[in-house]
């Protein structure tokens, strides 16, 4: 059955227009990240891994060529799908299923890993509520959780209001406001004679928030790093705003 009014994110994050917008996001940098995490927390090839709305898997399949056990969950049936068809291509050991971040996950794990500024996007609060119990819940006692945000100061202070971008053909026009406790970016375009409009929607999570929705189902926070070198978190100079929290 199809939802008659869809959420931004099951509509935007399903069209390959997505893809083709954020086509040259760095790959390097996100495995300096999870070499980094590997290191740090420690990561054993023993653990199993859930990779929360992975997308298109840059993240899980990384780890598979690795040899860590990864299952990898996403809303988007078309990147799920994309993920498969890498993952077997490759030859690489990797699960993806279509799966929604309020529910629990259809197999517990040591490591839970919750990327890219991939929570806050749902209009009832309490969704976000459901969705850190749902984290608390897929993993098995004592396992970790590791969510990885958006600095709302750095976005603020650096937000580009009106920008056009060309990728492969199609000129994106973008318009970006912070109100009202959500950064919002308006993305249209016309290809083939047809005009298209989408729109991104994320809530302006701060520490505090995280904190508080973490704590009250039980997560210990660990860890707050500031960067994807794992430096100590700083209001002044994060770039990121990254937790580690502990069932």
């Amino acid at each position: 059955m199809t939802d008659a009014n869809p959420a931004w994110y099951q509509t935007w994050f399903d069209t390959s227009y997505y893809h083709t917008l954020y086509q040259d996001r760095d790959v390097h940098e996100a495995q300096f990240f999870l070499q980094n995490l590997i290191s740090r927390l420690p990561i054993h090839k023993t653990d199993d891994i859930l990779d929360v709305a992975c997308g298109r898997g840059r993240h899980s399949l990384y780890l598979a060529k690795e040899g860590f056990n990864v299952i990898g969950l996403d809303l988007s049936p078309n990147s799920i799908a994309f993920a498969k068809r890498k993952a077997a291509n490759q030859g690489l050991n990797a699960t993806f299923n279509v799966h929604d971040m309020r529910t629990v996950a259809p197999k517990q794990a040591s490591v839970l890993l919750n990327l890219f500024t991939s929570i806050g996007y749902f209009e009832d609060r309490q969704d976000n509520d459901k969705t850190i119990m749902a984290f608390y819940e897929s993993l098995l006692p004592n396992g970790i959780a590791v969510i990885d945000f958006m600095h709302v100061s750095l976005v603020k202070k650096h937000l580009v209001a009106d920008e056009v971008v060309t990728k492969d053909g199609i000129t994106f026009t973008i318009n970006r406001t912070c109100a009202a406790g959500w950064i919002t970016k308006n993305i249209s375009f016309t290809e083939n004679g047809t005009t298209y409009a989408f729109q991104e929607r994320v809530a302006a999570l701060e520490l505090n928030d995280f904190k508080q929705m973490l704590e009250q189902v039980g997560f210990t926070v660990e860890h707050t790093f500031g960067n994807y070198s794992l430096d100590p978190f700083s209001p002044e100079t994060a770039e990121r705003l990254i937790l580690v929290a502990r069932k």
